[in-house]
């Protein structure tokens, strides 16, 4: 392992040194727990977690956050026990193991309510309603959402009040009450401009794009989406911005072009942030805006790329889809 120097240069000279030190940083939570250094593996994996989360590395933060789990749990660490649980629910969530991060969010919240921890058990509940709505069930979401604002209203905490609204917007038009998502997007939108947090911005106004698109104001969410992506840059995230093009990209009325350019920036942006399933992804909507532009050499040629990564990735039901694409073009 290499020491830390004092200071970095700058925030890719800190994410160089921490990709550089990844196996070291997630051994030592194990050894820590091995140890007796139970602060250690406690408090690390809570260190280590927006570094893992920026770079997707949710296998390292699931690991190490059980670790920190059970030596919460031995040591009668309740609060952190709690704050451990309920960053495995979003690990777990990030994953796909929603099943899992149920079960994680679960036991958060009991652990919270009995700390009589409102601020906290609103954020547990954020996070469970969002895995819910992923999960396909978005009127068990809503209901968790809307406990989670009425608990940071009361709370006063702009920032998960803004994080509350932003996915009760998505649950609301899951629902398709789009008047109230749309409601819910703005508010939370205009909290975290307040606060100055672009990135969550951005991730809002795609939010309100979408519900202004539903509510058939194509222009209002084509406007949406341009400040979405002024946000994601100033935000400096490769992943934000590759994840506000590709919101983009699937609006209503765009040109074929207009389409094709978006993707081909967010593939980009998902290359710069290590986003390897995310590129595959906008390398497969470049190959399917080809296609219908009738440009069959460049759809052939982006499908292959999508389906090696695909391949890589282990995801074979993508690549056999990714496959099939190519073979009715040569056929």
């Amino acid at each position: 392992a290499s020491p830390a120097p004092d200071d970095f240069a700058d925030r890719n000279e800190a994410l160089a040194w921490l990709d550089d030190e990844r196996a070291n940083l997630t051994g030592s939570v194990a050894a820590a727990a091995d140890a007796g250094h139970h602060d250690i593996a406690v408090n690390l994996p809570v260190v280590l977690y927006d570094y893992f989360t920026w770079r997707g590395y949710y296998d390292d933060l699931i690991s190490v956050t059980k670790i920190a789990c059970r030596i919460a749990h031995q040591t009668g660490a309740l609060a952190a026990e709690a704050g451990a649980w309920n960053n495995l629910g979003i690990a777990l969530s990030e994953a796909s193991r929603y099943e899992e991060a149920f079960r994680a969010y679960d036991r958060a919240l009991g652990l919270f309510t009995s700390l009589g921890n409102e601020n906290e058990r609103g954020k547990v509940l954020n996070g469970l309603g969002l895995a819910l709505w992923e999960y396909g069930r978005p009127a068990e979401a809503l209901r968790a959402h809307q406990e989670a604002v009425a608990i940071q209203r009361v709370t006063g905490d702009l920032r998960e009040q803004a994080a509350a609204l932003n996915n009760l917007s998505l649950a609301l038009q899951d629902l398709e009450d789009y008047a109230e998502a749309c409601a819910a997007a703005e508010e939370a939108a205009s909290h975290f401009q307040g606060l100055g947090d672009t990135a969550d911005e951005a991730s809002a106004l795609c939010t309100a794009a979408f519900a202004l698109q539903a509510s058939g104001k194509i222009k209002e969410a084509h406007a949406a989406c341009r400040r979405a992506l002024t946000a994601s840059r100033a935000a400096g995230n490769p992943l934000t911005e590759a994840a506000t093009l590709m919101t983009c990209a699937q609006l209503d009325d765009l040109t074929t072009q207009q389409q094709i350019d978006y993707l081909l920036q967010a593939e980009a942006a998902c290359e710069r942030a290590n986003a390897a399933e995310l590129r595959a992804t906008a390398l497969s909507g470049i190959g399917l805006a080809f296609t219908a532009a009738g440009e069959r050499d460049q759809a052939v040629a982006h499908f292959g790329r999508a389906q090696r990564l695909f391949e890589e990735l282990g995801l074979t039901k993508q690549a056999a889809e990714v496959g099939e694409e190519i073979a009715a073009l040569q056929s």
